[in-house]
């Protein structure tokens, strides 16, 4: 995620066929502190690992994909190597890249294979103690700069140590390559919300929303997050141009992508200036994608890698884009017709860098791009590649030529909605959820809420509050001013020209009241201890757990989940605002004996296999307790993000896995819903129920899960248990 200045690396006719010869021959956590139930260790051997096959080197259209290469760590490192993030061209083919996982850059042959020299800016240079997240980075003449994302946390919590902007000077290739320290410059992130909070660029105060975007407990990778994670010089290398993955600017919309000019970044880096001169803001439509990298080419212009805030959709056909930008903030960048996402369907990986761009930016001249591969989980492998050990690590790389400008003449496609059509007991305060195979713009029109009877109760449109309407790239959320009336039925209907893509081509609209129609639910269920219990929990990828009903519940009953340090007495989880938060809904009546699995690691809300969930996501970890309650309150409830837990309802259940369990509410102890995998020293904990699934006579089924005879643990690192429909239990179940 970077650019080059095209003053870089002098031109060597010779050097670049002989490099390009060789391209063209390369193959294509928490803690936690006792009561319930606890449940002693189980000898058993691990699940078979899934092996997926090989997959085909992806389609591509034949005159774009040249080649594709791995590249896997140097020997005897200690370090990550997966998750590539920004890389720098070096003489003889080799080249430079930066992982984000781990304070180190690397010197890789660009045909593939293994790297030839590691340089760790933890012993050396800088020397920073902590984790950088390096993300972004450019070179100008001699000297790389580069940046930290300056992000939080995945899970929200702050992340000061990410802010550093450092410099070093770069001589020689392959195992022969130097690294001289210049400088570091550690107020980035600082400045830059101090710079929009102060209407530094004269758009008003606040005009990004840096300190919100910037603040505890919100998730970076979101439309309105904060991630910098693309680097490039201006023209005539008169400024840095910091390229953000987030936030995206704009109010309800959050449509387009952002570059932040610093101008006298020397100054900073060499210790002679200790203010940022922030340029005027670019703001730059691709599509309603954020910058992943960004480049310069011989010719002057430049090309952006685009990507979503969040993770990729499996419901948008191109979630990363090639664009071609001549470096005028008047003049729109230009889609390209590169189908990245066939290349990146193999792994799943995200397109992070860009080595080089050595040409004009235009059709036919070849780049190499880079993949993050950090949760991919390779063929053979149980964990993501990230959690594997050092020498197991790696990631891809392709070869391809610039396509053509992208003609896009295509209307969105809808996809996915949420309530789904249909459903019975929906709750009385859902949000409508309509996602789309691409990036969606408000056009003239509106979306109708109907009562079945054909009266209207809401109308959206391009007007209406953000609070009311908000777009993040495909997804489309409407929330009704008051909440729905209880056990009736409703619709929603689309003007033809309500919604439209980027380039103006409209959605077809939905005038039929079947297509999206829903019956919500009566009051939600009143549950107590009892009514729920823990069936599986992993501390391992992929982090989730499973609970059971015990009692028939309505759509719109809810359930509040966390795996944080719940303090003795009456203080409960004061002034915590680190790991998971969330509150789970039912999204329709779901009858006793419902199994549900919620997955934490992840970006956004946590992601259920039955009903929603809105909040905080995270890692579980060694010494965790996780508790379930009804009821209480959560400051700053959003999408991917959760405040203090101010008050706590009735407590239904915990699940403690690996440490000493924490401060057990007496209401569940009572219940003996408490259930606790523990290991001295604490490790990594996997558990799950394996007893009969027959919930025929809930009782007996109660008393079976009480049973820890009924459950399978390990207490070592190892792959959770696999998910099947994204369920812990989707394998057994009919």
């Amino acid at each position: 995620m970077h650019s080059l200045s095209a003053s870089r690396i002098p031109f060597k006719p010779m050097l670049l066929a002989s490099a390009l010869a060789l391209v063209l021959a390369a193959c294509g956590g928490g803690s936690g502190g006792g009561g319930g139930i606890a449940f002693p260790p189980v000898a058993v051997a691990p699940p078979p690992a899934a092996q997926p096959p090989a997959a085909p080197l992806p389609a591509a259209e034949p005159d774009q994909l040249v080649s594709k290469a791995t590249f896997t760590p140097n020997a005897g490192t200690s370090e990550g190597s997966s998750d590539a993030s920004t890389a720098f061209p070096l003489p003889d083919n080799f080249m430079i890249v930066a992982d984000d996982e781990a304070n180190v850059l690397r010197v890789y042959p660009r045909t593939g294979g293994a790297a030839v020299k590691e340089w760790s800016y933890e012993l050396e240079g800088p020397k920073l103690g902590k984790e950088l997240d390096l993300e972004a980075g450019t070179r100008i003449g001699d000297t790389l700069y580069l940046t930290g994302s300056n992000s939080n946390k995945k899970d929200g919590g702050d992340a000061p140590d990410r802010s550093h902007l450092f410099a070093v000077k770069v001589t020689g290739t392959g195992a022969a390559t130097a690294f001289s320290y210049v400088g570091q410059f550690s107020s980035l992130e600082a400045q830059l919300i101090a710079w929009d909070a102060t209407n530094g660029h004269g758009l008003g105060a606040n005009h990004f929303g840096f300190t919100v975007s910037a603040g505890a407990g919100i998730v970076p990778e979101r439309v309105d997050g904060f991630s910098v994670e693309g680097m490039t010089s201006a023209p005539g290398d008169s400024a840095l141009w910091l390229g953000f993955r987030a936030p995206q600017t704009g109010a309800s919309t959050r449509a387009k992508a952002l570059i932040v000019p610093v101008q006298n970044y020397a100054a900073l880096v060499g210790g002679t200036a200790t203010q940022a001169a922030f340029g005027a803001p670019i703001e730059l439509e691709l599509g309603g994608r954020g910058i992943r990298s960004i480049d310069k080419g011989t010719d002057g212009n430049y090309l952006i890698v685009a990507g979503p805030a969040g993770a990729a959709s499996a419901d948008v056909d191109r979630n990363f884009a090639l664009f071609s930008w001549n470096g005028n903030p008047a003049t729109a960048p230009v889609e390209l017709s590169n189908d990245l996402d066939k290349l990146r369907k193999e792994t799943g990986g995200s397109f992070e860098s860009t080595v080089e761009v050595p040409g004009p930016v235009k059709a036919g001249t070849q780049v190499q791009l880079l993949l993050d591969n950090g949760d991919t989980v390779w063929p053979g492998q149980t964990k993501v590649s990230k959690d594997l050990d050092a020498a197991d690590q790696k990631f891809d790389g392709f070869v391809v030529r610039l396509g053509q400008p992208w003609v896009d003449t295509a209307g969105p496609v809808l996809k996915t909605a949420s309530p789904t059509a249909g459903r019975v007991g929906v709750n009385f305060d859902t949000s409508i959820v309509l996602a789309f195979n691409e990036a969606i713009r408000l056009g003239a029109g509106s979306i109708v809420l109907h009562k079945a009877d054909g009266s209207v109760v809401e109308t959206f449109n391009a007007a209406s509050p953000a609070a009311r309407l908000q777009l993040a790239f495909n997804v489309l959320t409407l929330v009704p001013t008051t909440k729905l009336t209880a056990d009736t039925g409703y619709y929603v209907t689309v003007d033809a020209n309500a919604i439209t893509d980027p380039v103006g081509n409209a959605f077809a609209g939905i005038s039929d009241a079947t297509k999206l129609n829903f019956v919500t639910a009566g009051a939600p269920t009143q549950l107590v201890a009892g009514d729920l219990l823990f069936m599986a929990g992993n501390a391992e990828a992929p982090d989730a757990y499973a609970f059971v009903l015990l009692k028939a519940v309505n759509g719109g009953t809810q359930v509040t989940f966390t795996d944080r340090d719940r303090k003795a007495g009456t203080l409960e989880f004061t002034d915590i605002t680190n790991e998971t938060a969330f509150v789970w809904t039912a999204d329709q009546n779901l009858p006793a004996g419902t199994i549900v699995t919620i997955q934490t690691d992840v970006t956004g809300n946590p992601i259920a296999d039955k009903g929603t969930t809105l909040g905080s996501p995270g890692g579980i970890g060694k010494s965790e307790t996780i508790y379930a309650f009804t009821g209480g309150t959560i400051d700053g409830l959003g999408v991917g993000a959760a405040g203090k837990i101010t008050s706590v309802g009735n407590y239904l259940a915990s699940l403690t896995l690996g440490g000493a369990a924490g401060t057990i509410p007496d209401a569940i102890t009572t219940a003996g819903t408490g259930f606790s995998f523990t290991v001295s020293p604490a490790n990594q904990t996997n558990a799950i129920y394996t007893g009969s699934l027959d919930r025929s006579d809930l009782g007996a089924f109660a008393a079976r899960v009480k049973n820890p005879a009924n459950w399978t643990v390990r207490y070592a690192p190892a792959a959770g248990w696999p998910l099947t429909n994204n369920s812990l239990f989707g394998d057994k179940l009919p």
